[in-house]
């Protein structure tokens, strides 16, 4: 299952895919169109944390990967007599 950030990325990607797509109506009014300029603003800042909060995770994740790789025993090596 994937990752409640990732979820919500992903949520806020399509929301504003369809805030464009509605902004190009032209049936809307002036004053609609601005409040949804409003509103897309405002989920482009909480896309733009939740971003951030994924970066910072998977930079972690990455981090304690190598970390570990390196403390691994490397294994034996022989020749084994045929």
């Amino acid at each position: 299952m994937d990752d409640p950030l990732d979820q919500d990325v992903q949520a806020l990607k399509v929301w504003l895919e369809k805030a464009w797509r509605y902004i190009a109506l032209a049936s809307l009014s002036r004053f609609e169109r601005q409040e949804m300029r409003n509103q897309m603003k405002s989920v482009e800042e909480t896309l733009r944390v939740a971003l951030e909060k994924a970066a910072a995770r998977d930079r972690a994740i990455a981090q304690n990967y190598y970390e570990n790789v390196g403390t691994r025993s490397q294994p034996s090596m022989r020749l084994l007599g045929i």
